[in-house]
């Protein structure tokens, strides 16, 4: 069916300009099998349960989604959603979520993005945008002040997000338009591809561009009037005062370098993994890190709406054989070690082209410099033959060309587009020990053998290794730090001790990842050092509830669960709440040497935790835990 030129209009658009909450009770569902349009007005007790982000996704995909469906089927639901506090005056509120089934992992996709992208939505009338069936031929939306009009993007299928943003910016006539969309990646269903926000912020893992592609659904353009509005302007003036007061001095590390800053100490403690966790040592790393990278291609620093950080590089560079433009930001933390140390890459030029590029395609950059890493391992040791072209350790040229091949998926790219986890499989058992993958996830690059709760955490995300929605042990080691502070307003003895999973640090895990659930919901940058009396006070201002520091857990216990309940309809049970084999492999130089845990030890450290969850043996929430949420198995 042709869909193309359908349009809605929202009834009743002005009622959201009374400025008395921060949402605006409208969610707009398109169903691209057949154009039609609609909005769901949830009540206020679903707001209140779900906040908005990744609660709002786990409602549509739980509730609206049969189990089993082809994540790249048109039954497949991709979720778009901003949170309660999104958009709000409340510095880090920038953010909103991307969900559905994931396509690289079977289980969740769930990812948060910065920007301006959820609060135009909010402004032009949507708490999300719920999106089912697949397009016959490649469509974007356009969302502007409460009416939707179906585009044919015939035109613009290709083309990478750069390119993209301008044709539709000069198309509608208007440059401050917000833009989520899939590049080449995504059209070739990658599965890690991203949805692409202003081009350089990504909602990047588990393959949600992917799922956008297989809807032919090439962007969301939005534009809005409507201010988000608050029940409470002092009562959030109090919270906007504190970290205005107080973010130069807890997030100064951001203010000054960003997480580029971080490369050298991460490395030297031993939390980046090297030469596909091979190695202990990455000589020349320090080129990698802000204080050396900076003089060669920094030209400005970017920031999100009402964040006055601006923690986001824009890197631009220019020589006779290297061109890198700075509308594609500049690589963090997690991409300069994924396509640094991981490939065993110290050239800062060759990693940032590589960063460009995965922004242009639309590319995870944590998968893309984990698959290709285990390519790296893989044809180093002879296991791939029968290939035109194959990557080598250290090679910045085969780091870069091997982006090109698993956009085209051409040769050994076609292979990389499926993640290192099905290559392993088709590859055989030598290749399983090589593997650094949980859930099939490709991991971050907090190295699990140093960070040992958050591997943990990396075995029972939803949403395969996560490093986000979880506790890094290094960061509650000492007196006064966030995580510290919100773990005492719980009661739990801090700092937390660095090595090992105790009993302590599992119940620890269980108040931090409840609060980052909950930051992903409302959706709210975690960089911020906020509490949960800076939460209870911000959705008491923009809603009007009088909220707690426990139902803020409330909140994030009963997300997390809902999670949970989606990976045992979707077949997951405990036997999945694992890591591969690199994550156990001990070095043998280095500043983890000899460090890791056993298999054993993870298990029993996951039965505890299940234990403190109310759930039983197989990681299945009990009876009483699902009402005493709210909630019901099946």
């Amino acid at each position: 069916m042709d869909i193309i030129g359908k349009t809605f209009q929202t009834p009743n658009y002005q009622e959201m300009l009374d400025g008395k909450r921060a949402y605006t009770g409208k969610i707009l569902r398109v169903n691209l099998n057949d154009g039609r349009m609609w909005v769901d007005q949830p009540d206020e007790a679903f707001y209140r349960r779900l906040i908005g982000g990744r609660g709002f996704i786990l409602h549509y995909l739980l509730n609206e989604m049969p189990a089993g469906v082809d994540p790249l089927g048109p039954e497949n639901i991709l979720i778009f959603a901003p949170g309660v506090l999104s958009g709000t005056v409340l510095p880090g509120t920038g953010r909103h979520a991307v969900g559905a089934k994931s396509p690289l992992t079977g289980a969740l996709a769930s990812g948060e993005a910065g920007g301006w992208w959820g609060t135009e939505l909010k402004k032009a009338g949507y708490d999300a945008v719920v999106i089912q069936g697949r397009a016959e031929s490649p469509v974007y939306l356009w969302i502007k002040d409460g009416a939707v009009e179906i585009r044919s993007a015939a035109h613009l299928w290709g083309k990478t997000t750069g390119d993209t943003q301008e044709i539709i910016c000069q198309e509608l006539g208007d440059e401050k338009i917000r833009i989520a969309q899939i590049g080449p990646a995504g059209e070739a269903q990658v599965l890690f591809a991203a949805v692409m926000h202003d081009i350089n912020r990504a909602a990047g893992r588990s393959g949600l561009g992917a799922v956008m592609g297989s809807k032919n659904l090439k962007a969301i353009a939005v534009r809005g009037s409507a201010p988000v509005g608050l029940a409470d302007k002092e009562l959030m003036s109090l919270v906007q005062r504190w970290i205005n007061k107080n973010y130069k001095d807890l997030m100064g590390w951001a203010v000054e370098y960003g997480t580029a800053g971080s490369v050298t100490y991460n490395h030297d403690t031993g939390g980046t993994a090297i030469r596909n966790y091979l190695d202990g040592v990455f000589e020349g790393v320090s080129k990698l890190d802000a204080r050396e990278f900076f003089p060669i291609m920094l030209k400005d620093r970017d920031t999100c709406n009402r964040c006055p950080v601006r923690c986001k590089l824009v890197v631009e560079y220019n020589d006779q054989d290297v061109e890198i433009q700075s509308r594609y930001g500049g690589p963090e933390y997690e991409t300069l070690g994924a396509l640094g140390p991981l490939c065993a890459v110290n050239d800062p030029v060759a990693v940032a082209k590589a960063n460009e590029l995965c922004a242009a395609y639309g590319l995870d950059t944590i998968s893309t410099g984990g698959v290709i890493a285990f390519t790296m391992e893989c044809a180093e040791k002879g296991l791939l033959s029968g290939y035109d072209f194959l990557p080598r350790f250290g090679d910045g040229s085969s780091l870069i060309e091997s982006i090109h091949r698993i956009v085209r998926c051409e040769g050994i790219g076609a292979e990389m587009a499926l993640g290192s986890a099905r290559m392993a499989e088709k590859i055989g058992p030598p290749a399983d020990e090589m593997l650094a993958v949980a859930r099939k996830q490709e991991l971050p690059l907090h190295d699990p053998r140093f960070k040992q709760l958050c591997g943990m955490g990396y075995a029972l995300s939803p949403t395969g290794a996560d490093h986000q929605n979880n506790l890094i042990d290094n960061f509650a080691t000492f007196p006064g730090s966030e995580t510290c502070n919100r773990l005492e307003e719980f009661g739990l003895e801090t700092p937390l001790p660095l090595w090992g999973i105790s009993e302590l640090k599992i119940k620890a895990y269980i108040v931090e990842v409840a609060f980052k659930t909950f930051m992903d919901s409302a959706v709210i940058c975690h960089f911020y050092p906020y509490t949960f009396k800076h939460m209870v006070d911000a959705l008491s201002a923009a809603t009007g509830w009088q909220v707690s520091a426990a139902e803020i857990r409330e909140i994030g216990d009963r997300i997390v669960n809902m999670a949970r309940l989606f990976l045992i309809r979707e077949g997951f049970t405990a036997d999945d709440d694992t890591l591969s084999a690199r994550a156990f492999y001990r070095l043998e130089s280095g500043p983890i040497a000899g460090k890791a845990l056993t298999p054993e030890e993870l298990k029993l450290a996951i039965r505890d935790y299940y234990a403190r969850m109310g759930w039983d043996e197989q990681g299945v929430p009990s009876a009483q835990t699902l009402k005493q949420l709210g909630l019901t198995l099946g």
